[in-house]
């Protein structure tokens, strides 16, 4: 078959098929993305399958590369299983919120995982804040013990200084 012209080639194909495929380049496009290249599809399943969100990644940029790794290794993937692999990696920190809210499809765990994720960061932006006015106020009653024990050393050495012997 090798040794063949494109014209004998595209005999072996189906009549069907040769509706839409009048090339031999064609033909060989179409069969390379039907089944495509079994060793960058076994690369993709690995990424997919040990692909964490990092601790600054957004949870939308995280479920967009979760979306293509699974369109990359399955197009007809079900949603249940997209949405087992996004679960699987997401940071521990969203992960039980989300969980709780027990989304059905990729839709609503993008919609619940952005809310809980902005929530998540107010409260962290306030637990900031909270810190910063402690270490302020600690640091505020710290230096005015300071100045009450100066304060009261020097009366002390006053008076000490004014008791006749």
């Amino acid at each position: 078959m090798a040794k063949w012209n494109d014209e004998k080639k595209l005999q072996y194909i189906s009549t069907q098929a040769s509706i839409l495929i009048k090339t031999w380049s064609s033909f060989t496009e179409a069969v390379i993305k039907a089944f495509g290249s079994t060793k960058v599809q076994e690369l993709t399943f690995e990424q997919l399958k040990w692909y964490k969100q990092t601790v600054n990644q957004p949870v939308t940029q995280y479920y967009d590369k979760i979306i293509e790794l699974c369109k990359k290794v399955d197009p007809a993937m079900l949603d249940s299983l997209k949405l087992k692999y996004i679960m699987a990696g997401m940071r521990e920190s969203l992960k039980l919120h989300v969980a709780l809210q027990d989304p059905k499809t990729t839709d609503v765990f993008l919609s619940f995982a952005r809310k809980i994720e902005d929530i998540l960061s107010f409260t962290t932006t306030d637990n900031e804040m909270q810190q910063n006015e402690i270490n302020i106020n600690a640091t505020t009653t710290q230096k005015s013990l300071e100045q009450t024990t100066i304060s009261q050393k020097s009366q002390k050495k006053n008076i000490q200084q004014n008791i006749p012997p």
